[in-house]
């Protein structure tokens, strides 16, 4: 028994205003900023990649070629996202993260603008790298789990 109310799901919920968005991360992201636990370092991001890549078979999808130029880029991009000097805090979702994911959803460069502003002091160009940082996260991870060895 339960007392759950069934609600159908909506396989394609529109994107929620850029201003809300934007602003709802940073209502969030200020709330996390009390966070007192131990955060780990983001190399150990980039090393748990590294792995990834390392089990990584050609595939259809992708090429011995491609795969080792996932790892170079990773290893080139680790001065500026695995190892910045940028102050860290506890966050659920990151910026970056959230522009690529609405991206995805067809959002305009405009949208990402709005979205942006509403967050509050934050240049596009200054996430490039962890725009893309995000991009490869997101690439090893669907490759790995669609590996035979993820299974």
């Amino acid at each position: 028994m339960t007392f759950w109310t069934f609600v159908e799901h909506d396989a394609s919920p529109a994107l929620p205003s850029a201003a809300e968005l934007g602003r709802s991360m940073h209502e969030l992201h200020a709330a996390l900023a009390d966070f007192s636990g131990e955060l780990g370092p983001l190399s150990e991001i980039r090393d748990w990649l590294d792995e990834l890549l390392a089990e990584l078979r050609p595939s259809p999808t992708l090429s011995a070629a491609e795969r080792d130029s996932l790892r170079s880029r990773l290893h080139e991009m680790t001065p500026t996202v695995f190892e910045s000097a940028l102050p860290a805090q506890a966050i659920h979702g990151d910026v970056a993260g959230i522009i690529s994911d609405v991206r995805a959803y067809g959002a305009s460069e405009a949208y990402v603008a709005d979205l942006l502003a509403a967050y509050g002091r934050v240049d596009l160009e200054e996430l490039d790298e962890f725009v893309e940082a995000h991009r490869l996260y997101t690439t090893v991870w669907h490759e790995f789990a669609a590996s035979p060895s993820a299974t």
